[in-house]
């Protein structure tokens, strides 16, 4: 039987030269595991995510973290930071007759200005109002003890007329609250020569008053120019001057 001569020394290395690179190549190049040729592992996995990302959101409607990570940083980027409240002012208030007034028991009074009288220190705070009337003066805010009791002008159940009260809130707290809950706290300060009136926002011409009679309750009235007053010195305190629990503040 005739047999088919083998190839020759030349043609196998030429075979071995020519062929394509087998799984056995692979594994007997440990420095690098794919051959030159082929897309490295990296290559493929840089490619193919942002395929998939992109297939499910088309298909599924599924939003990658990615992107809500994006939008969440743009909207915490386009928060306005919050507002805070400045320092209030600080005065001593006097009447017409040069009362001064005075915390006792809870209530505001007008007594005689006496050197052992020790006048009590108003928190004065500039209030932000949308529909201020720039006419009748500036919109504040006014406190006393420590800045913790604010005065308000509100009607009782029942009454027919505004009366002047003190409400247990802190004046640094009330400043940041909503234009409508500050509202019946708010007065309009407007100069009158070298005084000041003092009228409530909520019950226009409405103004807090003294009596003619001295250690009278502070109160609002709508008639000016009969027997009490509306008009107010406000003398700026320094600490020297405090009492000595608010020169703590």
């Amino acid at each position: 039987m005739r047999t088919r001569p083998g190839p020759s020394r030349s043609e196998i290395t030429e075979q071995k030269t020519n062929r394509a690179p087998g799984p056995q190549d692979r594994a007997t190049n440990c420095g690098d595991p794919w051959p030159r040729s082929y897309p490295s592992s990296r290559f493929l996995l840089s490619h193919f995510i942002p395929l998939k990302m992109s297939f499910l959101e088309e298909n599924s409607g599924v939003k990658t973290d990615s992107e809500d990570w994006e939008r969440d940083e743009s909207q915490s980027c386009s928060e306005a930071p919050k507002v805070t409240a400045k320092a209030p002012e600080k005065f001593s208030i006097y009447d017409h007759d040069h009362k001064v007034l005075v915390l006792d028991c809870g209530i505001l009074r007008a007594v005689p200005d006496r050197p052992y009288i020790l006048p009590e220190t108003f928190f004065v705070l500039a209030s932000h109002l949308s529909s201020a009337c720039e006419e009748k003066g500036s919109p504040i805010l006014l406190a006393v003890s420590k800045g913790e009791l604010c005065l308000c002008c509100e009607k009782d159940k029942g009454q027919s007329k505004p009366s002047l009260q003190l409400k247990k809130k802190k004046l640094t707290d009330l400043a940041t609250e909503k234009e409508q809950a500050r509202r019946p706290f708010i007065f309009y300060r407007a100069e009158v020569g070298s005084k000041n009136t003092l009228e409530s926002v909520t019950h226009p011409g409405w103004f807090i008053c003294t009596s003619c009679n001295s250690g009278e309750p502070v109160g609002m009235t709508d008639i000016l120019g009969k027997r009490e007053h509306t008009e107010f010195s406000f003398r700026r305190v320094h600490k020297a001057e405090m009492s000595p629990t608010e020169a703590t503040e």
